[in-house]
């Protein structure tokens, strides 16, 4: 990932908030017909003093589990919502005329090699483990119990786990740092008036 000091994510406690806060991924991998991008749901978890580990699932039919090597390295990209910015937007945007459009967003990127897992007790656990940490919040949250237990034994058998062990974890915050203060400002005001939600989400990121 490119990225200048002034918007580099160094911390790793921050960066692996992130990874939480925005779970779907594109993991890209190298598998025997070339490069493959695949939007998956990844579960990170704390490993002693390391990066992490991060968990996931595909279909036992699912390309990643059937032509991407073990051991195979993976890098998986988390980014938060985004959105276009215009040059009006600043402060000083119609009169300098030497500003040009922009895009502000958040991104991580864990680098690591895969392992996949076929073990029954493995997957259920998995699968509890994240789909709580996306119920939890909520005042009546579901989980794997509220299902019939052989429906999830049944699921459990057509799906393949994964793992990767995350050996480089860097980030980028690309959220007008650059600008003034009253730039900033405006950049939220004008994010606030625009039509797409993810615009407002963008917005609520930015520290004028």
């Amino acid at each position: 990932m490119y990225s200048q000091s002034l918007f580099s994510i160094d911390d790793v406690r921050e960066l692996q908030g992130l990874v939480r806060s925005y779970p779907l991924a594109t993991v890209v991998a190298a598998a025997h017909a070339g490069l493959e991008a695949h939007l998956l749901p990844l579960l990170p978890l704390a490993e002693g003093g390391g990066l992490g580990l991060l968990q996931g699932h595909v279909a036992r039919m699912h390309t990643l589990a059937r032509s991407v090597p073990q051991g195979a390295e993976v890098l998986a990209v988390f980014q938060s919502p985004n959105a276009y910015i215009s040059p009006r937007w600043y402060v000083n945007g119609q009169r300098s005329a030497r500003l040009a459009p922009s895009w502000n967003y958040v991104a991580v990127e864990a680098r690591g090699r895969i392992r996949f897992v076929d073990d029954g007790g493995w997957m259920r656990d998995h699968l509890a483990a994240l789909t709580a940490s996306q119920e939890a919040h909520r005042a009546q949250p579901w989980s794997l119990h509220d299902a019939s237990p052989a429906f999830i034994d049944e699921a459990a058998l057509h799906l393949r786990g994964f793992e990767i062990e995350v050996t480089r974890l860097e980030g980028k915050r690309f959220l007008s740092q650059q600008r003034t203060p009253a730039d900033r400002s405006s950049l939220v005001a004008h994010l606030a008036l625009e039509r797409q939600g993810a615009a407002h989400d963008v917005a609520a990121l930015i520290v004028p």
